[in-house]
């Protein structure tokens, strides 16, 4: 096989594979703006929704951190008579 027929079959078998390529859908512009990025859909998104729902946990666990600390401060401010411990 000589080197011009090589390149011709290369050149076909990108022209084929090139043209079964699928047809990407639109983009949400609107949704994009809400995320704050300038497209809708990432690789990064399954890494972006754990990292909002560790937030979201970190938010639970500090206010209740939060409420902990009010009453053990309430306890020991104005709580116990016997404070001579």
């Amino acid at each position: 096989m000589g080197t011009r027929t090589k390149i011709t079959v290369l050149g076909l078998a990108f022209a084929i594979l090139a043209a079964c390529g699928a047809e990407q859908p639109p983009q949400d512009k609107a949704a994009a703006q809400a995320k704050g990025r300038d497209t809708d859909a990432t690789v990064f998104d399954d890494m972006i929704q754990t990292e909002d729902k560790a937030r979201g946990v970190e938010a639970t666990q500090m206010a209740a951190k939060a409420a902990t600390d009010a009453a053990i401060d309430q306890q020991t401010d104005g709580g116990s008579p016997d404070q001579s411990r």
